[in-house]
């Protein structure tokens, strides 16, 4: 079962961000934050749309268990938008392009 507290701290915590500093940026109290993590209350719709627009991460992002997607910056982002456009051949191109400038 998915668990909001834990991902809620995962990503602030992935994303360098104190408790207080977090609570600042989303305009709380930072025993809110605290209350979020520690499982005693869950945050509003609102809350959590606000959470993810100041982690520049998507809602699907932040229910997705890969963790790994929601560390990466808006360009990683717009890379991977670019690429899934690609057809297979572009892809391989590109992927030998990169290996040769590396």
């Amino acid at each position: 079962m998915f668990d909001i507290s834990k991902r809620f701290k995962e990503l602030r915590l992935n994303n360098s961000l104190s408790a207080n500093k977090l609570a600042k940026l989303l305009e709380v109290d930072p025993s809110t934050i605290s209350k979020i993590e520690n499982g005693l209350a869950k945050p509003s719709l609102d809350l959590l749309i606000k959470f993810c627009t100041t982690l520049n991460i998507s809602m699907n992002d932040f229910f997705n268990d890969n963790s790994n997607v929601a560390i990466l910056d808006s360009e990683t982002k717009e890379l991977l938008n670019i690429i899934n456009t690609l057809s297979l051949e572009q892809r391989l191109a590109l992927f030998n392009f990169l290996k040769l400038i590396n």
